[in-house]
């Protein structure tokens, strides 16, 4: 008898249940509570299946995150409120980061002017 487990390839997988991750399941069912609350409990229960079909088939065969990437790249979430937004991203109008603000040439220049190069 060996005492030894395998290990797993991935060790950093995902919880997912019926092909949902937890914020994604949150978001499902905070969705159909206000659909329970402001109307009734069938079409909560039938947006709430068809929010989870419609998320999971969205997924499916997809990298953890993908529906974020989606909601991204689309500028959704440039639009939600401030709480709901990420720290770390970036605004989807910056083309390209800049130390200086205003872009101004000469002042990179001279911060670079007698420093030493790499590929020198």
């Amino acid at each position: 008898m060996s005492y030894r487990k395998a290990c797993p390839r991935t060790l950093d997988r995902p919880i997912v249940v019926f092909g949902l991750e937890p914020d994604e399941l949150v978001l499902v069912g905070l969705a159909a509570g206000a659909i329970l609350f402001a109307w009734d409990p069938v079409p909560a229960v039938l947006a709430g299946g068809a929010g989870w079909l419609g998320l999971s088939r969205i997924k499916a065969g997809r990298p953890p995150g993908h529906v974020f990437e989606l909601l991204y790249r689309s500028g959704l979430l440039a639009r939600a409120p401030e709480w709901l937004r990420a720290p770390h991203l970036l605004p989807r109008r910056a083309r390209r980061l800049d130390v200086f603000p205003g872009g101004q040439d000469d002042a990179v220049r001279d911060y670079w002017a007698n420093r030493p190069r790499l590929d020198a």
